[in-house]
């Protein structure tokens, strides 16, 4: 059915005029994502979303028919899952189409009280999403590729040795960085080994929070869901905000919504500093076989300069 000349699009198409014998008005992709080729798509009538996914990221596709089933159970405002199947080395999924942009594009354009609110529904889906069964282990249980932990710590560590092992390979930044993280995730240990493994979204950020006309309107790119800390998501926000020079007022309305102390405050710091060593290890990346993560010195200059902030608010 496809050669080797087409593109992504060209399968989306291809696809979408085999499965419903249409062809797309329009077709536009989402720039936003590493594990799959998300494209908008006006057919007479209607509109949807259909993700193109390669064999090396088959899990994605795995968990996302799985998890979108069972979050629209619960009453989470997420796609609805139309069609899915499977043409030789490609998987496809057809969604329903959630209007909105990502919280990124539009965050400058909110208000204070519309943050808030924001911040107020993530933090209720949290809750449903919290009470999905964890069979007792951390990270992704449910994961094709069994991506399990028997403690968070476990968990933790294999992100900070991911971080390092792209670091080396890509060769951008210094990796004696590394050691720092782990240094001060050794002093949160009592903390992180009290942390029960708790169902939450935790890739719920800048992106994959729709917003329509400054009120919530849902969730996207559902393909797994962790278990362990919710606050790591948070923290994961933060670093995104933070190293697109937006303010973090969003973070300290999302830490007021759920009470957190200053313990959890400060692991919530923590979290942003493992991310933003994450975010070194992309710098130079490839992912989803042709999407590179384009970088340069000012980048690598910023991403340092984040880096030591967060280390000296750390050992204060």
């Amino acid at each position: 059915m496809f050669n080797e000349l087409d593109t992504r699009k060209d399968i989306a198409i291809k696809i979408i005029k085999n499965e419903y014998g249409l062809n797309p008005l329009e077709i536009k992709r989402f720039t936003n994502g590493y594990c799959h080729s998300v494209y908008y798509v006006k057919v007479e009538n209607n509109e949807f979303v259909i993700r193109i996914t390669g064999k090396e990221e088959k899990e994605y596709y795995i968990g996302s028919i799985k998890w979108l089933a069972e979050l629209n159970s619960l009453g989470i405002p997420v796609p609805k899952l139309l069609k899915y199947g499977q043409y030789d080395d490609i998987f496809f999924t057809v969604i329903t189409h959630i209007k909105g942009k990502d919280l990124g594009e539009i965050y400058q354009s909110l208000n204070d009280y519309q943050k808030k609110n924001i911040v107020k529904e993530l933090s209720n889906i949290q809750n449903k999403i919290s009470k999905i069964n964890s069979m007792g282990l951390y990270g992704y249980p449910y994961s094709e590729n069994n991506k399990l932990f028997v403690t968070w710590i476990d968990y933790l560590k294999s992100l900070i040795k991911r971080s390092i092992d792209r670091i080396i390979q890509n060769g951008i930044f210094n990796v004696e960085i590394g050691k720092s993280v782990i240094k001060i995730l050794n002093s949160h240990k009592e903390y992180f080994e009290n942390i029960k493994p708790i169902a939450f979204l935790d890739d719920i950020t800048t992106k994959n929070v729709l917003v329509n006309e400054g009120t919530f309107s849902g969730i996207v790119d559902i393909d797994e869901i962790c278990f362990g800390d919710s606050l790591l998501v948070i923290g994961l926000t933060n670093i995104a905000l933070i190293s697109m020079g937006m303010d973090t007022n969003y973070i300290e309305y999302w830490l007021e919504e759920i009470n957190a102390n200053t313990e959890q405050r400060k692991v919530v710091l923590f979290y942003t500093l493992l991310f933003c060593l994450d975010f070194m290890g992309e710098q130079g990346m490839r992912f989803n076989n042709e999407k590179i993560v384009e970088y340069d010195q000012s980048i690598v200059d910023k991403l340092n300069c984040i880096f030591n902030e967060l280390i000296i608010k750390l050992k204060m």
